[in-house]
């Protein structure tokens, strides 16, 4: 007799297996089964590693018939003596497949509903849970409770039969031919998961054509996310939009609502001009009276003086209504007075389409030898930088750009590594920043190297000026047109340029200031509708690595380095009079500064003060000539990127 209390017949093999194995695995038999003859031991471990054992019935570790009662009591009282088993994915299949059985077969079935002639059987209890509609209609004080058939005349058939098909599976078949009415039928129903699906599916579907179709059958049932991203789109796409037949059917009302959208998103005001027009034109005696109404939404100070000249001369049904004439004569001494300009604030809109919201500071140095690749983000609302993906490699002296909400860094100096050894580089790469995803990936790059270069978008197209290539100062420029991903020549600048700030502003490109090879305060502006450079008046003071800011109609100036001493000075340009005028300077000198514009204030940001490394950070208001502090960067930064998103 072994310790196990049975008489075992390999005793005399160095013990008994079964107390050795009983004492390793601390376990628990239970007996399954009821008939003796037929019943199987399995052994449930308390230890991880252990496993579920079947005994076979020979086994010399199956107890005979009388000994299984002593089994069943623990050993060891810490071990678990239950099991729960979670068959919930598996009994929910066997439960809906059992109900729709039930369903197809009309057994226990205590509901009819109708639509039309068409009868479809079902549970009121399976339809009371997934709908609180049925809930409130089987279970409490209408006459449905106690009817057998109820009669539905506002639902469509297709619409009712996938609603209980849904019910009975946790399928439904959503396509362009049931979608339109299987969704109020979900709403109505207020069957949410169904609903929801439908919005998801129409979201997915939205092209110019359709997309104000879909805004408005949102709007209809109070679908407010699909309502939201329909209108988005509209505003994003917006050119395609207007050149479709729904945009022509557009209430006055519903266009007013589009072109006032600050997200429109367009290359310039004037094609919102053109796409009001074309809207007026479509049915000229119904709509001109609208024209007056509809002008106030378009942005005229942002349209050129040569367009509004000849929207005066050449639009009679302009030029024959009072208020319509008032709006343009406003506009245009918005243009020739610009000492006037901030009072204009209240009558004319100003602010640009898709105004930016945040500030994005990128790479630069933080000393002689310490060169950066972070990123890091500004919220004006909160006053306050967060952190994002840094850049593949470090990298300064470099130009910026946004567009279309992506961020560009082209060119500049990066810092590699080979065998154990950092080098520098002058830089023809490209990399491009999504929000979406919040990395950075190259894409195609320059035809040449250029650091310390100009870069700005016009049209849709990022423009890189000048630069130095590590031998000799540039004068050429190329574009990159991101629909054919590749970088084309366009005319040379007049002189050679680096370390100088590119604007846009009136369609025209601006370079500014610079070095190449001596310090320099010239301007000259490019005319894309030309391909040719022409020189301008020059700036006050002569700068380099200086910031550029567009507000209001004038491009600004602050900072920077004029071959003797760092700068605090800022100046402002009048494409009109061809002027500059010094504003009220900087608390303090900042060179390779970075400089952006929210809201209509020119942020200025980090550089370096002829000391030290900055990351302090003014912004400044034009309305009152003066400066504010805000949060600082959560890093000092020099020569580095920034740009408004």
């Amino acid at each position: 007799m072994c310790n196990c209390g049975n008489t075992c017949p390999r005793e005399r093999r160095k013990g008994c297996r079964e107390s050795k194995f009983w004492r390793r695995s601390r376990s628990l038999w239970i007996v399954s089964g009821s008939d003796a003859t037929s019943r199987r031991l399995f052994l449930f471990s308390s230890s991880a590693a252990s496993a579920c054992v079947v005994v076979p019935e020979r086994s010399p570790l199956r107890p005979p018939p009388d000994r299984a009662c002593r089994l069943l009591s623990p050993m060891d009282q810490s071990s678990p003596t239950y099991m729960i088993a979670n068959l919930i994915p598996l009994h929910s299949e066997q439960l809906l497949q059992g109900l729709n059985l039930l369903r197809q077969h009309h057994e226990l079935c205590d509901v009819i509903l109708r639509v039309g002639d068409v009868k479809i059987h079902a549970h009121k209890v399976v339809l009371a849970s997934i709908s609180p509609y049925f809930k409130a209609m089987f279970s409490g004080n209408l006459s449905e409770k106690e009817n057998s058939e109820v009669e539905f005349q506002c639902i469509a058939e297709a619409a009712l039969q996938a609603i209980v098909e849904y019910a009975y599976t946790g399928t439904v078949f959503i396509s362009q031919d049931t979608v339109e009415s299987l969704l109020p039928a979900a709403n109505l129903l207020q069957i949410k998961l169904v609903l929801k699906e439908c919005c998801t599916f129409l979201e997915s579907q939205l092209d110019p054509g359709n997309c104000i179709g879909i805004s408005r059958f949102a709007e209809t049932y109070g679908c407010h996310d699909l309502y939201s991203a329909a209108n988005k789109y509209i505003c994003q796409n917006f050119e395609d939009v207007c050149q479709t037949e729904e945009f022509f059917e557009l209430t006055h009302s519903e266009l007013d609502e589009i072109v006032s959208n600050d997200c429109l998103n367009v290359v310039t005001e004037e094609m919102v001009f053109y796409a009001l027009e074309s809207w007026i034109k479509y049915d000229v005696q119904e709509r001109q009276k609208f024209l007056a109404q509809l002008l106030h939404c378009v942005r005229l100070p942002l349209l050129s003086v040569k367009f509004l000249t000849r929207l005066y001369e050449a639009n009679h049904l302009i030029r024959d209504d009072h208020t319509c004439k008032h709006l343009l004569n406003e506009a245009l001494k918005y243009h020739f007075m610009p000492e006037h300009r901030l009072s204009y604030q209240t009558v004319l809109t100003t602010r640009p389409r898709c105004p930016p919201k945040v500030l994005c500071a990128v790479g630069g140095k933080a000393g002689l030898f310490a060169c950066l690749e972070s990123v890091e983000m500004y919220f004006p609302k909160n006053d306050s930088w967060i952190g994002l993906a840094p850049l593949s490699v470090p990298r300064y002296e470099f130009g910026i750009c946004a567009l279309d909400q992506k961020i560009y860094v082209i060119g500049g100096i990066a810092t590699h590594m080979c065998q154990g050894i950092n080098y520098r580089k002058h830089e023809s790469s490209v990399e491009c920043w999504d929000p979406d995803t919040n990395t950075w990936t190259s894409i195609e790059s320059m035809n040449e190297s250029r650091s310390t270069l100009g870069v700005t978008v016009l049209s849709r197209e990022i423009y890189a000026l000048g630069g130095y290539d590590g031998q000799s100062y540039l004068q050429s420029v190329e574009k990159y047109i991101p629909k054919v991903k590749e970088w084309q020549p366009v005319a040379p600048m007049n002189k050679t340029r680096s370390c100088f700030a590119a604007a846009v502003l009136d369609g025209m490109i601006y370079a500014i200031g610079g070095y190449g090879p001596a310090h320099m305060n010239s301007v000259e502006r490019y005319d894309p509708n030309k391909d040719s450079w022409e020189a301008v008046a020059p700036m006050a003071d002569k700068r380099i690595n200086f910031g550029v800011g567009i507000m209001l109609g004038f491009i600004f100036v602050v900072g920077g380095h004029n071959g003797v001493s760092h700068l605090s000075s800022i100046e402002r340009y009048d494409p009109h009079q061809n002027q500059w005028t010094v504003c009220h300077p900087m608390k303090e000198p900042r060179t390779g500064v970075g400089a952006a514009v929210i809201d209509t204030y020119l942020y200025v940001v980090g550089g370096h003060s002829g000391s030290s490394y900055l990351n302090t950070v003014q912004k400044y208001d034009p309305i009152s000539d003066n400066w504010l502090d805000t949060a600082g960067m959560m890093y000092c930064r020099c020569n580095f990127g920034l740009t408004a998103l």
